[in-house]
């Protein structure tokens, strides 16, 4: 498989797919996680991403995981780094050992402080937020390509859409290729969004990140750390089967292909899927869509 991204899908040809996971913590979640990405891999991914932990705490772990997975697939494999409460030598470090694995891009995040940590853990890393760490990989490390994080909803700890908008605007002028959105189930909500942007000139590829509801008390948790809001119609269809694990993925494959082939229809560029390493709903959804638009 190449090891360049395709970009058929900026280009209008077909749409972009792609998968995201996270660092297994136990040998049951490593098998769970290798079942999973080969379980996707026959629908030819345009990228996958690993996720790290929260200011470093996994940072080696995932970096060990992303180069795996590269080896072993030849996927086109893109790094979640974040750099909260992280110093400039672990960063550099970090990119250093993804740059000799050949990692060819990087999700630059800031990320969240990791949980139990004393107040100040934003203050002692060498980057407070994203925009700055985006401009420090794209000067010293320029062989990556970047993405960023954009929040459709705003960001949690910024209410103010305006204001997250024109943080947005920062990271992707400070060197971002690409965007991923966090989940939302609403579709205005992104295209409103994209749109601003577009008004704002900003043009590089905002990707809809799509998070199938199989488990309901997972997404409620979920969205309240994220700050993406459940419709009033999702919540009252999952409250009536929460107690029947077979009806909720049912549920959440037909609710999930509806909003991807709207998603799709509108001109959504493609489609990036937070797997949260579990091989049920994804592959059902894509099977759905291929007739339209994943053929073959």
């Amino acid at each position: 498989m190449s090891t360049q991204m395709d970009h058929e899908a900026v280009a209008g040809r077909r749409p972009g797919l792609s998968f995201e996971f996270f660092p297994p913590r136990q040998p049951e979640g490593e098998k769970l996680f290798w079942h999973t990405l080969e379980t996707l891999i026959p629908y030819r991914p345009d990228f996958i991403s690993i996720t790290c932990g929260a200011g470093g705490s996994r940072q080696a772990g995932s970096g060990e995981l992303v180069r795996q997975v590269h080896e072993r697939t030849g996927l086109y494999t893109v790094a979640h780094l974040t750099c909260v409460g992280a110093s400039r030598a672990e960063l550099t470090d970090m990119l250093r050992f993804y740059q000799e694995c050949g990692i060819p891009a990087i999700l630059a995040l800031r990320g969240d402080p990791p949980r139990g940590e004393p107040p100040g853990a934003l203050e002692r890393g060498a980057f407070r937020h994203a925009e700055p760490f985006v401009a420090f990989i794209r000067e010293y490390f320029p062989q990556f390509r970047l993405g960023v994080a954009a929040y459709p909803e705003s960001h949690p700890e910024t209410p103010d859409a305006q204001r997250d908008q024109l943080h947005f605007r920062r990271k992707v002028e400070a060197g971002a290729d690409f965007a991923v959105t966090q989940f939302f189930f609403d579709n205005e909500v992104y295209f409103r969004f994209v749109g601003s942007c577009r008004e704002k000139g900003v043009h590089v590829p905002i990707l809809p990140g799509i998070m199938p509801v199989t488990d309901y008390k997972q997404i409620k948790r979920l969205s309240e750390l994220c700050g993406s809001a459940l419709p009033e119609w999702l919540t009252s269809r999952y409250e009536a089967i929460r107690d029947d694990p077979q009806q909720m993925l049912q549920t959440g494959v037909e609710l999930g292909v509806a909003q991807c082939r709207d998603l799709l229809h509108r001109g959504a560029p493609g489609l990036h899927f937070f797997t949260l390493n579990q091989s049920a709903a994804v592959p059902k959804i894509l099977q759905a869509l291929a007739p339209e638009f994943y053929p073959g």
